[in-house]
């Protein structure tokens, strides 16, 4: 254990950063891939996306692990990539919009890095959603409720999840490339 935390230690002082692995948390939508992509060059650190991760592991749509598996098999599967990532360092991960509701996943993800939230309302969201993949977001489209209903009911569901992240960014009304900017400078202050 020692080792691993001088060798944390060495490269974080290598980089000015405080933490090697940074993780954006917030509802499906939210901007965290673009945000993710733009911030991992802006810092020069590898970019992961967890969904993108399951869906090579599986070699299936995200809507078809949740429709052959079922929900709780889809989040043990994150958990076990949240576990092999902070085994790593310099990396910018975007997670899937429930993963925080794993069981203590967010104290993880808040010891092993640094958490953001890509705070987005609803109907900004919806505007964001209306021609996207929906196979890529089982949870808001396959029900009964409509878009709007669904973003909002998460919302609500997830609001003290998401909300133990260690920075909360206001994403509406912004292009993605000035939040990617934003938590760079939220790196480099803390």
């Amino acid at each position: 254990m020692f080792l691993v935390i001088q060798a944390r230690t060495m490269s974080l002082v290598e980089n000015n950063i405080e933490y090697n692995l940074i993780f954006l948390v917030g509802q499906s939508g939210s901007g965290k891939t673009s945000c993710g992509k733009i911030l991992s060059d802006l810092i020069s650190w590898t970019f992961i996306d967890t969904d993108e991760e399951l869906i090579l592991k599986h070699g299936k749509s995200i809507d078809d692990i949740f429709k052959e598996n079922g929900e709780e098999f889809f989040r043990s599967e994150e958990l076990m990539i949240v576990k092999e990532l902070i085994k790593k360092s310099n990396l910018v991960i975007s997670t899937g919009g429930g993963m925080p509701e794993i069981k203590n996943i967010m104290g993880l993800m808040n010891y092993f890095g640094a958490t953001f939230w890509l705070k987005t309302s609803p109907l900004e969201i919806e505007a964001r959603l209306v021609k996207s993949n929906k196979n890529h977001r089982p949870l808001l489209f396959n029900n009964d409720l409509s878009l709007i209903e669904n973003l909002e009911q998460q919302a609500k569901n997830r609001y003290s999840y998401y909300s133990r992240a260690s920075f909360h960014i206001d994403t509406d009304k912004k292009d993605i490339e000035d939040v990617a900017l934003e938590i760079k400078e939220a790196l480099y202050k803390s």
